[in-house]
């Protein structure tokens, strides 16, 4: 993808109601690719300490009444899962990356499912647990 493509990628998916709607705070990080500071691509599990809103510890604005480890996985420096195990997971929160562009979100302990296609949200499906306790198929 050129710099013209991911530009004009970035901005269709910020007039996106869905994308909008995603409670995926690291959706940003579609199709990036993350380095070291040597400059060595990122590979496997790292675990790095955020607040609620995604801000990192030690920067300005972390909020340590809501900090949680967050546990990434990369593959060659962008995020990518290993089978069904997510490449990004919290609290209640697991998101389940294909090559840098997420595929499918659980969140809020599993009550919250987002479906995604080619990293563009496709489908938000809310009150799960209530739904499938109701008989519903999900």
């Amino acid at each position: 993808m050129d710099e013209m493509e991911f530009k004009n990628t970035v901005e269709s998916l910020l007039l996106n109601d869905l994308y909008k709607a995603s409670k995926s705070i690291h959706k940003k990080y579609q199709f990036m690719q993350f380095t070291d500071a040597d400059g060595t691509l990122l590979q496997g599990t790292k675990v790095r300490l955020e607040d609620e809103k995604g801000n990192m510890f030690g920067t300005a604005g972390f909020d340590m009444k809501s900090e949680h480890p967050v546990v990434y996985h990369f593959v060659d420096g962008i995020l990518d899962s290993d089978g069904n195990e997510p490449a990004i997971e919290s609290p209640n929160h697991y998101e389940i990356w294909r090559k840098g562009l997420i595929e499918k979100v659980w969140t809020d302990g599993g009550d919250t499912i987002e479906y995604w296609e080619k990293g563009v949200p496709v489908r938000i499906e809310t009150n799960v647990i209530q739904r499938r306790k109701n008989g519903e198929s999900i």
